[in-house]
């Protein structure tokens, strides 16, 4: 009965590990999302404040979201470093508790999380790319410009003429 409650037990610390490990992975896959949209200069949702483009504190206001695109990846760095310090003493708790099992135990989890990451990095992707198509200007109709005029004659044109 006392091997069924270490089993017992031990199973729920593998789930705690696989939590942490999906935690981990979301938030490696947050930190992906703000660098390409630091790079891409793009403003997630969370990040957006609306004002025109032609207030003065227009320019002030998107300096302040850059700002809080950094500070985020900065706070998911620190997250991460934690959950990987619990990560790490989870994991050598079980692999002293489940000896050669464990290996085995950690292939099955992984693999399931690996398929999850996956499909979160695409959700990702396609949210950037969304982003990316709303945020970016692109003119339908260029604006035409008219060749300059040259004066092949010798004679001079007065200034209403040249304009």
């Amino acid at each position: 009965m006392t091997f069924l409650k270490i089993i017992g037990a031990s199973q729920s610390l593998i789930h705690k590990f696989e939590n942490l490990k999906r935690k981990l992975y979301k938030c490696n896959a947050s930190i992906y999302f703000n660098r390409q949209c630091l790079e891409n200069r793009l403003t997630p949702s969370y990040a957006r404040v609306k004002i025109p483009n032609t207030s003065p504190a227009h320019k002030y206001t998107q300096k302040k979201v850059t700002m809080r695109i950094k500070d985020e990846i900065k706070f998911l760095h620190c997250k991460k470093q934690k959950l990987n310090l619990s990560i790490y003493h989870l994991h050598l708790q079980l692999a002293k508790s489940w000896g050669n099992i464990w290996p085995h135990i950690l292939h099955t989890t992984e693999t399931g999380l690996q398929k999850e990451c996956r499909a979160k990095y695409q959700t990702l992707d396609k949210k950037l790319k969304c982003l990316s198509s709303l945020q970016t200007y692109n003119p339908t109709n260029p604006p035409t410009f008219h060749p300059g005029v040259v004066n092949m004659t010798d004679i001079p044109f007065t200034e209403q003429e040249m304009a």
